[in-house]
């Protein structure tokens, strides 16, 4: 798996992010074709909004779109992170590693840390709103020093707090 180097005294640069994947930016999950078959995971930058073990609860039935959720699971501060589809298309399968070994998910995001498979509907047209590795690095080191919250917020469900305050 290749990856691209980068700067230790840039933001990102704590993070891997094999350029063999597809990044949905806004949302910090990935996705990877292989065979007609989309591999979709979070990146190791989400995986600092996450407890070291959470939980994980799949949503994820039949067909999906971009953005529908996949997972959710347990993230800092009480917030529950969504983890959504960067692709259309019917699900293929799921990781059935990550309900007993949730910790898969940070360890391993880009191997067994996997959250779905997913055979797109239409990859070419979903791969532009896509962006690579480097790409991706870029938009992290703009975003990482105005906050976690910031940078983030985009996989953050809505706070309880905050809808009934």
């Amino acid at each position: 798996m290749a990856e691209i180097q980068v700067h230790s005294n840039v933001p990102s640069a704590r993070f891997v992010l094999p350029s063999d994947r597809q990044y949905l930016p806004h949302r910090h999950v990935w996705a990877r074709l292989e065979d007609g078959i989309a591999s979709v995971g979070i990146s190791a930058a989400l995986g600092e909004m996450l407890w070291f073990a959470p939980e994980v609860e799949f949503w994820a039935v039949g067909e999906v779109g971009v953005g529908d959720t996949l997972a959710t699971v347990q993230g800092r501060s009480g917030r529950t992170v969504a983890i959504v589809a960067p692709v259309a298309g019917s699900i293929a399968g799921l990781n059935e590693l990550l309900p007993r070994a949730p910790h898969a998910l940070l360890a391993q995001p880009y191997g067994g840390g996997w959250v779905a498979r997913i055979a797109p509907a239409c990859w070419e047209r979903d791969r532009c709103e896509l962006v690579g590795a480097r790409e991706y690095r870029r938009r992290l080191d703009e975003q990482l020093p105005l906050g976690r919250e910031f940078c983030f917020g985009g996989a953050l469900l809505p706070s309880p707090l905050a809808a009934t305050g």
